[in-house]
């Protein structure tokens, strides 16, 4: 890959998205929660693109049962390695038996009731990592729309899966050298590998055009959140009117659709704040602010802190982690 997805050092176990802060507010209007991972609201520090965690280490905290939720900007891998599960997905509901994978897009409503012998793990992928993905293998995932069950009838599939999931899982637990690319190579080897194998009908087919329009516009503000387009020319691209645009975003990502670009800009002034040396001002410009002045009220208002003591707070975690 000419340019690779960065894996970021292991954090506190959360996986913001890119507009993570603003979905994870949800509104009294939306009916099922949006998290950024199950029972998480807050946003985090360090955003990591990557978050692993075995089926217990969740569920067990919730009786094993995880209520119908959605996530914005996530996408979500989960391979039962023993157990079952009932399973909800998008209304439908069906038994899930050991050796199952559930590959979860993004605003897909999913709940599950494990038996208390479950024993697997669950991948969480920022879209922002899919999109960094070439030959066609991030367009394929990010184009996904509906939930897909994947038959791991065959018993070279499932070796395979058998052999990378738990590897995944501990080396992304782990501080090792070369971890990060390590870390990187394991999950293209399983992705290359999960998009061969054959869907299961998982309930029925996604026609709801909202979601295709919120995964169109998440698409957009990822490629063009630092030059602060009105949501009109988003609307516009879509073809709908900008209150259809915030309807939907409202409806599905429980925020306004200006809340969603702003949670992109913050996120990113957060990895630079974090993860290079670039100066306040240098950050604020290449996301677009042409007053630093204003950059830092932007980012202050989104945080409760300026860029400033946002940095020396993330560089004492840091040390505190070491």
């Amino acid at each position: 890959m000419s340019a690779r997805p960065r894996v970021l050092p292991r954090s506190a176990g959360a996986l913001p998205s890119a507009a993570a802060a603003a979905a994870a507010a949800t509104t009294a209007a939306t009916a099922v929660p949006v998290y950024q991972l199950y029972g998480e609201g807050q946003p985090w520090l360090t955003p990591d693109p990557v978050h692993v965690e075995s089926i217990a280490a969740r569920s067990r905290q919730h009786q094993w049962e995880i209520r119908p939720h959605r996530h914005h900007g996530l996408f979500q891998l989960l391979w039962l390695q023993q157990g079952s599960a009932h399973v909800q997905l998008d209304g439908s509901h069906q038994r899930l038996d050991a050796g199952s994978v559930l590959l979860l897009p993004q605003h897909c409503v999913h709940g599950f009731r494990f038996s208390r012998n479950a024993q697997g793990v669950v991948v969480t992928l920022a879209y922002a990592f899919l999109a960094q993905l070439h030959g066609g293998l991030g367009d394929r995932l990010s184009a996904m729309v509906a939930p897909q069950r994947l038959s791991l009838d065959e018993v070279v599939d499932r070796a395979v899966v058998e052999a990378l999931l738990p590897v995944l899982l501990e080396e992304y637990g782990g501080q090792r050298e070369h971890r990060a690319l390590l870390l990187e190579s394991l999950l293209v080897s399983l992705l290359c590998w999960l998009t061969r194998t054959p869907a299961v009908p998982s309930g029925p087919a996604a026609r709801d055009r909202g979601r295709q329009y919120l995964a169109a516009f998440s698409a957009a503000i990822e490629r063009d959140h630092a030059r602060h387009l009105p949501l009109e020319h988003y609307a516009a691209q879509l073809g709908i009117s900008t209150a259809h645009l915030n309807a939907v975003c409202r409806e599905l990502a429980g925020c306004s659709a200006l809340a969603l670009v702003h949670a992109r800009l913050m996120l990113e002034a957060r990895r630079q704040l974090v993860y290079t040396s670039m100066s306040v001002r240098d950050i604020g410009d290449a996301l677009g602010f042409a007053d630093p002045a204003y950059f830092t009220r932007f980012f202050k208002r989104g945080c409760g802190l300026s860029p400033r003591q946002f940095r020396e707070r993330a560089q004492r975690v840091g040390q505190s982690e070491t």
